[in-house]
């Protein structure tokens, strides 16, 4: 990694690939600001920098349409002496969150992590969220706006074709020049990456072992395939929920094929001990709707009206909350008439937590599943086969997601 050419630099942001523009200003070893740029991606990240190199202040904007950028999100930290270090859970933080239809939240915690905090509603004016696209070599408005104006100093002339320095990672302190100017580098960062699905198809093969949490010498093992009954899909407009919930929300952008289809869950078991004794907890890791026999060639979230994947920050996903410590698939003619009870709360009405309520006025039906290791937020994955037809839904209880795959997948002792 390095800098590279005006000419590379052009090439690659015309193709849509990585790369990063350090600004310098004399005299001062640390970045003035960097920018992040992967338009293939739709992504300008812009940081700022402190005096001693610390990182104060990000943007990250979105190409969601042509012609202009959406400011997704802000951060900002305060560092009070001179020796903190960067990022430092002392150091005090406002972090805003911004969506193109007008939402926006504000979370500001002056003290740091763990020193309490406040969260309102961002209130960022429309105009302020949106900036026009600029040309190649227009950087000078992102840079003033993560410096919040301060560019004192600072040359945003091209890259000469063999600058002094080397900048080794955007994120890094290079060494410092002897002259002002901003230059190109190749890329040491990725763009922000959503959630991406794992070990889907394995954890609902009976024996998979994975690799073990941090605090266990055993990994969990995939125990049980759990056939929950049959899910009746009168339109094929599948909702994920919380039963207990009075506002099921909007189905799935994709449909299937109207239908009676299997349902299973799986369960995972990591081996413990409790005061001596040998304990195996048993947790649900998934609930899918099988749709076809046909293998899954490759996933996709599963997504409502309105809801942009291109708007997703690192690891981030859209999901289904639980409050109950349940999810359920259930079709849209019938999700506002089954959930929302006292009764779609399976208690001790199933030894493995399911239950299995009727529409008679629609035809379908909802099934409930315990979701994982409770209360939380989780994806649900569409997986379709090699012709792009739909063969799955995974709600993904997110247990397994750090988890790798052991080459050992012989059935555990139970």
């Amino acid at each position: 990694m390095g800098p590279i050419s005006r000419e590379c630099a052009a090439s690659r942001d015309a193709a849509g690939e990585p790369y990063a523009v350090v600004l310098r200003e004399r005299g001062r070893p640390q970045p003035v600001a960097v920018l992040n740029i992967a338009w293939a991606h739709g992504y300008l990240g812009v940081w700022a920098y402190d005096d001693q190199g610390r990182r104060t202040r990000e943007l990250d904007l979105r190409r969601l349409e042509a012609g202009r950028l959406f400011l997704r999100h802000i951060a900002q930290w305060r560092y009070d002496t001179e020796d903190m270090a960067e990022f430092a859970d002392r150091a005090g933080r406002v972090l805003v969150d911004l969506y193109p239809d007008g939402r926006g939240r504000k979370v500001s915690e002056p003290k740091g992590i763990g020193g309490g905090s406040l969260h309102t509603l961002a209130d960022v004016p429309d105009e302020r969220r949106w900036e026009p696209a600029r040309t190649f070599g227009d950087w000078a408005w992102a840079v003033a706006m993560a410096t919040e104006g301060r560019l004192s100093g600072v040359s945003l002339r091209d890259a000469p074709e063999a600058p002094e320095a080397v900048e080794e990672s955007p994120n890094q302190r290079g060494p410092a020049e002897n002259r002002e100017h901003g230059h190109a580098t190749a890329p040491g960062w990725r763009p922000p990456s959503p959630l991406r699905p794992r070990h889907l198809d394995e954890m609902f093969t009976p024996g998979t072992r994975f690799s073990p949490p941090d605090d266990h010498a055993t990994g969990p093992y995939v125990v049980r395939v759990i056939d929950t009954g049959t899910l009746r899909l009168p339109t094929g407009r599948i909702v994920a929920c919380d039963p207990g919930w009075l506002h099921p929300g909007e189905p799935f952008t994709v449909a299937v094929p109207p239908g009676r289809y299997r349902m299973q869950i799986a369960t995972a078991a990591c081996p413990s001990e409790h005061w001596g004794k040998p304990l195996r907890m048993e947790d649900v890791t998934g609930a899918r709707i099988l749709i076809s026999d046909k293998p899954t060639a490759h996933w996709e979230m599963a997504l409502r009206p309105g809801e942009d994947p291109r708007t997703l920050r690192e690891d981030e996903f859209y999901g289904f909350g639980v409050d109950t410590g349940t999810g359920c698939f259930v079709d849209a003619a019938a999700a506002g008439r089954l959930t929302g009870g006292e009764n779609t709360v399976p208690y001790d009405d199933s030894a493995d937590g399911i239950l299995v309520l009727d529409d008679p006025e629609s035809g379908g039906n909802l099934i409930v599943y315990p979701s994982g290791m409770g209360d939380g937020c989780y994806p649900v994955w569409i997986g379709r086969d090699t012709d792009g037809e739909v063969t799955c839904l995974v709600a993904d209880m997110l247990i397994l997601r750090h988890q790798e795959l052991l080459p050992n997948r012989s059935q555990h002792d139970s």
